[in-house]
């Protein structure tokens, strides 16, 4: 890949503050193929937000060569934040977890082919401890660069936001987050989690599928089950199309970023930013 061509698939900047004083926080989210960098301040307020696409995937040098640019490389952050997203997750009953048995727990799931620094997340609102596996160049780099590195996996944080915005909804709740070839969902029922995992797809079709087969596996009626939609996904797309003619109550996830903008400079619709921007209600 020549590193110069890499630009942000979507981005924005606050106008209202400039990147230089107070005091600055970043959190790096990253998946197969997408990368964003955020920088807020201590209110989390969105300083800076980019998104990447990266049709050959992620690595480290991409991300260095992103963050060594001069936008990121003069400014002290208090606090660093690394967020995975990938579908090498695995949740675990808090009653039943052992901190000392957390790569025996990885690898027998997930294998051992990937070179990957093993970390694990407490979700206390839903009594689940997360397993996963962190990229270990990426891990290796962001704890040199910023050693106050805080890692984290998506799943646990929109677990964290459905429990801290959704909690009138969980009869018959589900989120769908959209990324390059990858779809999170988390899947209510009762009150009762019965779904958060991040799974595959390359066409409508495939994510169509995976939906409706969670909801016919759960038992659960279409016509009740509220859905909020949000990332890589547009509004006049044949995915967004689909999903509307099987699920009744749909919508898009609105996102806080059109509390910032001031002009009509964004080149995607808000709710591309909502999954960056909940991210950090819970970091």
């Amino acid at each position: 890949m020549l590193q110069h061509l890499i630009q942000p698939s979507f981005e924005y900047g606050s106008t209202s503050s400039s990147m230089g004083s107070g005091n600055f926080h970043l959190c790096v989210e990253f998946g197969s193929c997408y990368l964003s960098i955020l920088v807020f301040d201590d209110h989390k307020v969105p300083i800076s937000i980019e998104a990447y696409t990266l049709k050959e995937g992620v690595d480290v040098y991409t991300l260095e060569y992103i963050l060594q640019n001069e936008k990121y490389k003069n400014i002290h952050f208090a606090n660093v934040f690394l967020v995975a997203n990938g579908p090498d997750n695995c949740l675990i009953p808090d009653k039943y977890f052992k901190t000392h048995l957390v790569e025996s727990i990885y690898k027998s799931i997930q294998g051992d082919a990937s070179e990957v620094h093993i970390a694990h997340d407490e979700v206390d609102k839903w009594e689940l401890m997360n397993v996963y596996g962190v990229d270990k160049f990426i891990y290796h780099f962001m704890m040199e660069q910023f050693p106050q590195t805080k890692i984290l996996h998506f799943v646990s944080l929109g677990l964290n936001t459905v429990f801290k915005n959704n909690l009138e909804d969980l009869d018959a709740f589900m989120k769908l987050y959209f990324s390059p070839n990858y779809l999170t969902i988390l899947l209510v029922k009762g009150a009762q989690l019965q779904f958060a995992q991040s799974v595959y797809y390359e066409t409508a079709e495939d994510a169509i599928y995976q939906v409706l087969n969670l909801i016919e596996k759960h038992d659960m009626d279409l016509s009740t089950v509220k859905t909020l939609v949000s990332g890589h996904i547009d509004a006049d797309s044949s995915t967004w199309k689909e999903l509307r003619k099987y699920i009744l109550d749909i919508d898009f996830e609105d996102s806080l970023i059109e509390q910032f903008v001031t002009d009509d400079s964004l080149s995607v619709s808000s709710h591309f930013f909502t999954p960056h921007l909940q991210v950090l209600q819970c970091v």
